[in-house]
Parts: C-alpha cells; structure tokens; sequence
C-alpha cells in the first residue's frame, strides 16, 4: 500500500482533532455579492445544524476517506495516569522540519526495538498473522500514534494488513482504562447504547468485529482495530 495512503489513515485521529480545534464551517471569502449572499445564508444554515448537532462531517473525495469531527475539548493532560502513558503531538514547526517519509514505508521486522514486554509480545502475534508493523519510534516522531490531534499515547504500536481486497489495521498503547474509554471508546463514538458491548472481566470490547474499541485489563493495553473491504473504499 502507498505511504500516502498509510499516512491518511494513520494520521485520521490528527485529522479529527484538527477539524475540532478549527471548526467545520469555515468559507472561503465571496468573490462576488451573490457568491456572498450564498456564503453568509450557507454558514448561517451550518451554525443551525452545529447547535442541533455538535458534530461535522468531512468527505475526502480522491480516496473515498469520511471523516467525522465533534467540537475538540482539550484535556489538559489531567485525565487520570494521562501523562503516565501520553505525550504531547509534534508541534506545527517540528512537523513541517520532518523530512518525506519512505514510499516503502517504516516497517520493523527486530521487534527488540519495542521495550514493553506486552506489547512486544502482541506486535509479534499480529507480525505472525501477516500484518506489517511500524516502527513505533516513527510513529511517534511524526504523530502518528493514537490521540486526541493533541496528546498521543507513547508506548505501543501501530500496523496494518492488506491483502489485496481486505485492509486491516491496528493501533494498541498501554494505558488505563478510564483513557481507553476517553480516547478510544467516546472518540469513536462506540459509547453509543447501541453498540455491542461484551466484557468477561479481563477484556472489554465496544463494537463490532470489523470495528471495535478493546481493552485487557491485565495487560493495561487498549486496542482501535478496524477492517474494510479496499475494493469498495472507505465509507
């Protein structure tokens, strides 16, 4: 797979958090009166459906991505244990200093790199299962660990499998489980009532199995995990 396209992907919670922070009915300033009038009646429209429903919506048409956003709350790191497993994203100016990423990607096949015992040990069993695993050092020069577009988890990693029709990825970070529920459970909208829930007291799941929320109480991981049929796109 592209690294573009990996990065679209990878980059989809900065991207949500970024659409929080600056909003979704920004407009492109008029050229003439009428296009004005159009403007000023569209984003009056916009600021009602904000009030009726916090959320916004974001098609990206070139690689069929869909994107939601809800207005961006910060949490000032002052969740319990935050700063215990999250670090702040690269700022504007670290990011624009990085250089362009391999079109071949940032793949580990050493997994000794990974320090964390747990988490060694479930980046191997997903390696075994054919997926391809990042480098979590890259991950986390260039934000694209799992996070808020502002705090990202520091101890984990990211991959992903791609058979040719079936495109499966991952994101696992140690933490605990009241930022299992903040970042990957209510940031993913799998809070909802209607969402199956299933927990036997060690593993809590939200979701389905082509999409869910999961965390194992005895190894302190949280897991996103999501699958689509690439030959359909993403929707």
């Amino acid at each position: 797979m592209k690294n573009s396209k990996i990065v679209k992907i990878l980059g989809s919670a900065v991207l949500i958090a970024s659409l929080g922070i600056t909003g979704c009915s920004v407009n492109a300033a008029a050229e003439t009166s009428e296009e004005t009038t159009k403007e000023t009646t569209k984003e009056t429209t916009e600021k009602e459906t904000e009030e009726e429903d916090p959320c916004c919506c974001v098609v990206e048409d070139d690689d069929e991505v869909f994107y939601c956003s809800c207005p961006f709350q910060s949490t000032n790191g002052e969740l319990e244990g935050q700063m215990d497993y999250m670090v702040l994203f690269p700022d504007e100016d670290t990011w624009n200093s990085l250089p362009a990423l391999d079109e071949d990607g940032w793949a580990i096949t050493d997994l000794s790199v990974i320090e964390d015992e747990d988490i060694r040990n479930l980046a191997q069993s997903y390696l075994d299962e054919g997926y391809t695993v990042n480098d979590p050092a890259v991950d986390q020069e260039y934000g694209f660990a799992w996070g808020d577009g502002e705090y990202m988890f520091s101890n984990g990693f990211t991959a992903y499998n791609d058979t040719g029709r079936i495109y499966s990825y991952v994101n696992a970070y140690k933490m605990n489980e009241t930022l299992f529920y903040y970042f990957m459970v209510e940031w993913n909208g799998l809070d909802d009532s209607s969402v199956p829930l299933t927990d036997d007291g060690t593993v809590i799941r939200y979701g389905e199995d082509d999409y869910y929320a999961e965390f194992n109480r005895d190894t302190g991981i949280g897991i996103i995990y999501s699958s689509f049929d690439s030959s359909q796109g993403v929707g």
